[in-house]
């Protein structure tokens, strides 16, 4: 059987944040698969999402959250280690608010790249849309950095009307690749970047050229692309936004993967460590073997 491609991976965190943006994307996602994982290590199922990571030469590996921020996480510079030596061809990437940016500057720098999440350089906008009026200082952190910084904007009604301001700024601070995002389910559209012509698309979104620096317009629900993702619960998944339960094991209660929704066929991804091949002519929904 042909082995499936995966374009990238999340490894991602769950627990208490340090912003209250009402967007949140981890309200979307079912709660189950939200588990508090900041103070565990080795994360759940780690050992599995690796092996899978191997198994399908996935080499670009995304550290990020769904309700809070992966430098909240109590062993990221452990966990890093961890990642190169199991998976040493991977490039790791940090998506981050940018919180503790500056003062966890040498552990970013164990990264590969580093995406921050920046919607507004104005405090009185920036609170509105984090809940927090503490701006991470942009400028600092890339000077501070020795890896390459990318910044996503979300977009919304409190900041669209300051787009073409921000981009200058940006560029103005050496940032070379920025990504507007849409919200996912948002179907409000912004007049932004509606003077220039796309240069080419990334993943069916299209990218501008703003002066030298690179924009894409992100789209969530547009996007093409295929990932592997590990929620706090030691689930794994091909489903980035899992919104509802899946069948549960009536043996140890763990959400499955598989058509057959049990811990048999499903031992390959089992939260307790299980390892080996799935059974002759088990056949995953994801069609992850």
């Amino acid at each position: 059987m042909k082995s499936k491609t995966y374009d990238f991976a999340n490894i991602l965190f769950a627990g208490p944040c340090n912003l209250r943006c009402p967007y949140c994307i981890g309200k979307q996602v079912d709660q189950a698969l939200n588990r508090n994982n900041l103070d565990e290590f080795p994360l759940r199922n780690v050992d599995t999402f690796t092996a899978l990571l191997r198994r399908h030469r996935v080499r670009q590996v995304i550290l990020t959250g769904t309700t809070t921020d992966p430098q909240l996480y109590r062993h990221e510079a452990r966990l890093i280690r961890w990642l190169r030596k199991h998976l040493p061809e991977a490039q790791l990437s940090l998506h981050t608010n940018g919180q503790l940016a500056l003062e966890k500057m040498d552990v970013v720098n164990l990264y590969d790249r580093m995406s921050l999440s920046l919607p507004t350089f104005d405090p009185d906008v920036y609170e509105k849309m984090t809940g927090s009026r503490r701006v991470p200082d942009l400028a600092a952190i890339v000077r501070a950095a020795r890896i390459p910084v990318k910044v996503s904007c979300v977009i919304n009604e409190h900041n669209a009307g300051q787009v073409d301001a921000f981009l200058a700024r940006c560029r103005d601070i050496d940032i070379r690749r920025l990504v507007l995002r849409q919200l996912y389910g948002d179907a409000r559209r912004w007049d932004v970047l509606s003077d220039r012509i796309p240069i080419k698309t990334y993943r069916n979104n299209p990218v501008y050229d703003f002066d030298g620096m690179e924009i894409t317009y992100w789209r969530f629900d547009r996007t093409i692309s295929t990932s592997l993702n590990l929620f706090g619960d030691g689930t794994i998944s091909t489903d980035y936004l899992l919104t509802k339960t899946r069948p549960a094991c009536a043996v140890c209660g763990s959400l499955w993967l598989t058509s057959a929704w049990n811990c048999y066929d499903a031992a390959y991804y089992s939260t307790r460590g299980m390892a080996g091949n799935p059974p002759a002519g088990s056949e995953p929904a994801g069609g992850l073997w």
